[in-house]
């Protein structure tokens, strides 16, 4: 399978220009200014926001040393705005094999406040873009959600947190119970939805026992699979966990790689505790996904190459590339590339041009291409 790079540019250009003649010029500047017409993709996929802040107050979150608020809001762009600032932003390609598309990364997608921005925004980008879509949630997803869920064009993937069913009062005060969210899992399942057990962060110290009770009754309700995510803190976590008199901070202190220093995250040395996890998993038949993006690879039919825990999915769906239309598109970025290198799995060249184009040259090219792209100077 060969991938048009220019092919994506003009459905992107196309899609800008339908959703200027829908638009006003007042939605029209509010959706250039956002920070989705700019925001550069993470491993996960480009984050889409549906609301600002939580109120579950997870001790483990590091939302709120970022200045989110507990007191939630929806997000202030309707959804043909969203899609305007998603097609607007240079690094991301569209469509059912382009960039994937995360939601859950600064809120919780359907708490009351942020639910109906939620499915909005499901809607428009699965209707406009069709991107690879994945979410993330705690949330009690009952049977009239769940069925909305399951009717969004294309097939969606679910992660649903659960990662401890003894502290969970202690380390989630706002979240509900893990036995709802066991509930949200089978209703999800039920109505045709891909989910996944969401195991992040996974937490030092917590009993083999508990891990594997998680894991089975997660199988039993209907999960495919099980993500697995290291955890990451900050002082202000540590701060919170101490408060709450946590029985494991030994652990999490242990792990620790290097200093915390005032304002950072680091992300704790878990290892064992991700092989430990796996083998787990893997005794009782459910399927160990390395990262969130690894699962919606998977439930949306691709193949991808674009990190080292990869290769991922149906590796023969990782498209080849045509070098000219590579050169071609690069042009429209203001770069120009030299000793272009294309292999199975990786690309590899010099580029020429302004240090953010580049960037944005090369998130559009990785997420259509889903190979990891190389760039040197």
């Amino acid at each position: 399978m060969m991938i048009d790079l220019i092919d994506a540019w003009e459905r992107k250009l196309e899609l800008v220009s339908r959703l200027e003649s829908t638009l006003d010029e007042r939605e029209l500047e509010s959706a250039r200014r956002d920070p989705h017409a700019r925001r550069l993709p993470r491993p996960c996929g480009l984050t889409v926001h549906t609301g600002l802040g939580c109120k579950f107050g997870c001790l483990y979150c590091y939302i709120y040393d970022m200045g989110f608020s507990r007191a939630p809001r929806p997000y202030p762009l309707s959804g043909l705005q969203l899609a305007y600032a998603l097609a607007l932003n240079p690094s991301v390609a569209p469509g059912g094999d382009g960039t994937l598309m995360a939601f859950g990364s600064v809120t919780e997608p359907f708490m009351e406040e942020t639910a109906d921005k939620a499915l909005e925004y499901l809607d428009a980008v699965a209707r406009l873009l069709g991107n690879p879509i994945q979410f993330s949630t705690k949330a009690w997803i009952d049977e009239m959600l769940a069925a909305r869920l399951g009717s969004v064009p294309d097939r969606l993937s679910a992660l649903v947190t659960i990662v401890t069913t003894s502290l969970h009062g202690v380390l989630e005060p706002g979240a509900p119970d893990p036995e709802k969210r066991f509930r949200s899992i089978r209703m999800l399942s039920s109505h045709g939805v891909h989910v996944c057990l969401f195991l992040r962060p996974m937490l030092p110290g917590l009993s083999e026992r508990e891990l594997e009770d998680i894991l089975a009754r997660a199988l039993d309700s209907g999960a495919a699979g099980v993500v697995l995510g290291s955890m990451r803190v900050t002082r202000g976590i540590i701060e919170r966990l101490r408060a709450a008199k946590y029985p494991h901070m030994g652990e999490i202190m242990r792990r620790i790689p290097g200093e915390l220093k005032p304002g950072k995250q680091v992300t704790l040395k878990m290892g064992d505790v991700k092989r430990r996890i796996t083998r787990l998993a893997e005794e009782l038949g459910l399927r160990a996904y390395p990262s969130a993006c690894a699962a919606s690879v998977e439930v949306h039919g691709l193949g991808c190459a674009a990190c080292g825990l990869g290769p991922c999915g149906d590796v023969s769906r990782i498209p080849d590339i045509d070098e000219r239309g590579l050169r071609e598109l690069s042009a429209k970025y203001d770069v120009s590339l030299e000793n272009v290198v294309i292999s199975d799995f990786e690309m590899l060249m010099a580029a020429r041009g302004p240090k953010m184009r580049i960037t944005q040259l090369r998130e559009f090219v990785k997420g259509a291409c889903k190979r990891r792209v190389i760039i040197r100077g």
